[in-house]
């Protein structure tokens, strides 16, 4: 037998080599993190605008769009509509009573 340590050093060294069930979630994700870093530096300025510029512009027209549905269904049912100042201010009074005395307010 000779004192070569070959099988432990080939373990120490296959250590940083050895698979962990929970490392595929962050060498994926740096996968894709260089990937776009490498696909950014490719692309012109236009598609840099348009990468950032397209969900935006998607934002807000669902925005608009659920803005328009809105103003559309309150014009098309006035009884849902809110009531106006003139509807709140009533002839009818309201008797409160407190600690035995009651208030009228009209």
């Amino acid at each position: 037998m000779t004192d070569d340590n070959f099988l432990e050093r080939l373990r120490d060294e296959a250590q940083q080599l050895r698979f962990e069930p929970g490392d595929i979630m962050t060498a994926r994700l740096a996968a894709r993190v260089r990937e776009r870093l490498a696909d950014e530096n490719q692309s012109g300025v236009a598609q840099t605008l348009a990468r950032w510029f397209r969900p935006m512009v998607a934002s807000l027209a669902a925005l608009a769009l659920a803005a328009v549905i809105g103003v559309g269904w309150l014009e098309q049912s006035p009884e849902a509509a809110p009531a106006g100042i003139e509807s709140m201010t009533s002839t009818q009074s309201v008797d409160i009573a407190v600690a035995g005395d009651v208030f009228s307010v009209e």
